[in-house]
């Protein structure tokens, strides 16, 4: 079947950006591991720390979807419970700063990103982070790549609030017209960039987990492919 479950839309953007978390980069499982053991919790394979991931993030998307008002934590308890993991007093709140573990690069996503810079496409990022998206990018191999790095916490405004995304284009002299997003979450990323009028959104969907509708790519390595 094919992985692209939305026609895509026909006009070729000259900038494409991207979220990191989910999108570029995943929680690292040694770091994890190392951290939780801290709590004398067992080792997370990182096939199931994947696939928590995106079940926690489809989940808090489709709940503040509906109206509900949760704050990141309850995506970080939502992620610790399907890794199978208990939740011992004080883990959640020392893990909610991302502790540099998010810099473990997804599979393909530097190949993917290349390929669109050989294909002529100014690539950016559009992270909601804890000021520290741009020095975990670096770690992941993802150096000297993109053309510009916003960070939530250093512009003070975060997605799905389109104004990050009319930072990242006033920044870099590109019309909303002219610009796709790439993210994991069909709330912040898909939503924010509809909002912030960009061209097209995709969600990085690798368990189909998106809303009908919603042009969406089980893979990174996709994406390219997807812009031709």
């Amino acid at each position: 079947m094919d992985s692209f479950r939305c026609e895509p839309a026909k006009s070729r953007p000259d900038l494409v950006l991207f979220d990191a978390g989910g999108t570029l980069v995943l929680i690292d499982p040694d770091r994890f591991n190392s951290f939780i053991a801290g709590w004398d919790l067992p080792a997370v394979a990182a096939d199931l720390l994947s696939e928590a991931h995106f079940r926690a993030m489809s989940d808090y998307a489709y709940r503040l979807a509906k109206g509900e008002r949760l704050e990141f934590r309850w995506w970080v308890e939502r992620f610790f419970g399907l890794a199978g993991l208990p939740l011992p007093a004080g883990v959640v709140e020392a893990f909610r700063g991302g502790q540099g573990m998010w810099t473990h690069p997804i599979q393909g996503a530097r190949r993917a990103v290349l390929d669109l810079l050989a294909r002529g496409y100014r690539v950016g990022v559009v992270s909601n982070s804890d000021g520290t998206v741009a020095e975990a990018l670096e770690l992941a191999g993802f150096g000297g790549l993109f053309e510009l790095i916003i960070d939530s916490t250093s512009v003070g405004v975060s997605k799905p609030d389109p104004a990050i995304f009319r930072i990242a284009l006033e920044e870099l002299g590109v019309a909303s017209g002219d610009t796709w997003y790439v993210g994991d979450s069909h709330y912040h990323d898909a939503g924010g960039a509809r909002a912030a009028g960009l061209a097209a959104a995709v969600l990085i969907d690798p368990l189909a987990l998106g809303p009908p509708g919603q042009q969406s790519v089980s893979s990174i390595t996709e994406l390219p492919d997807l812009l031709a």
